[in-house]
């Protein structure tokens, strides 16, 4: 009878395994079309791919699942919203492996998340310089408070990279963060990326979407942002559970938000917590239309 009961236990244990690993591997695309009347004619149909928040992980030998699944989509061009590597492990080779891949057939435009941050003050630190210093050798476009134009002919759009300050990220149990509802405004954006022009469309690249009111505010016609991993763990009708802030149910967790004439698209992105696995919130990659209106 306990040998029985064993056998039994053992086999449940294996499939949940199983069904644990394939959902985790089994990476959703999420489809968004964002209609504006700045769009130049000439950008209609130009698609934008999001990934966010890989976290070291990779989907197959060297990401080829990944990479697959981003080739279907033929994108325009590549956003990456932070967070490639994990500031908890110094091996950095898979992030700048992934990058390798993707710039052989797009022009992509990074950002860095809490963690690219966050490993410089880490034990890890004396690691990750060589990481930061291969990363600047790569055919990228990383953006650090900056602006680049996409021209096609005469007409353009704007992509702004932003790098929200660590301090602005707050977590429950720092201990010395003494203020966890700093607010990051317009004014504070337009410190780091200057005034917008409100006629051109301007797309900003940034990590956490815990400040779309200040984005809105600042300017942004379109937001591309991560960090929050869907909630990490999404319940039906609630949706996502837990914050990287240590909040329960948190104000923006998956999806497209609007504010007046801003929009924002929040990826739960590709990897996530070690402590916390993943349920019912599949990795995704994002795809995103634009669409003059």
């Amino acid at each position: 009878m306990f040998k029985e009961v064993l056998i039994s236990g053992v086999i449940v244990l294996m499939g949940g395994y199983v069904y644990y690993k394939y959902k985790s591997e089994d990476i959703e695309i999420a489809s968004y079309e964002v209609q504006n009347r700045k769009i130049p004619k000439v950008f209609n149909e130009f698609k934008i791919v999001q990934i966010s928040d890989l976290h070291n992980r990779s989907f197959g030998i060297d990401n080829d699942i990944l990479l697959e699944k981003i080739d279907k989509l033929k994108p325009n061009i590549i956003c990456i919203t932070g967070d490639l590597i994990d500031s908890t492990n110094k091996d950095f080779s898979i992030a700048l492996k992934l990058i390798d891949e993707l710039s052989r057939k797009y022009q992509v435009y990074n950002i860095i998340g809490n963690h690219e941050q966050k490993v410089m003050i880490n034990k890890y630190k004396e690691s990750y310089k060589d990481y930061f210093k291969q990363l600047k050798s790569k055919n990228i476009i990383s953006l650090e408070n900056e602006k680049v134009k996409i021209q096609i002919g005469n007409d353009f759009i704007n992509i702004y990279g932003l790098v929200v300050p660590y301090k602005y990220y707050p977590y429950l149990f720092n201990k010395n963060y003494k203020n966890k509802k700093l607010d990051f405004n317009k004014n504070d954006i337009e410190k780091q990326l200057g005034k917008i022009n409100n006629k051109e469309y301007n797309v900003l690249l940034a990590h956490t979407p815990f400040f779309f009111e200040g984005y809105s505010n600042w300017g942004a016609d379109l937001v591309l942002a991560g960090h929050v991993h869907g909630g990490i763990i999404r319940l039906p009708i609630k949706g996502g559970l837990l914050s990287p802030n240590r909040e329960f149910f948190p104000k923006y967790d998956l999806g497209e938000y609007n504010i007046d004439k801003s929009t924002m698209i929040l990826t739960k992105g590709l990897g996530g917590s070690r402590m916390i696995p993943r349920v019912n919130c599949k990795p995704e990659i994002v795809e995103i239309t634009l669409k003059c209106k």
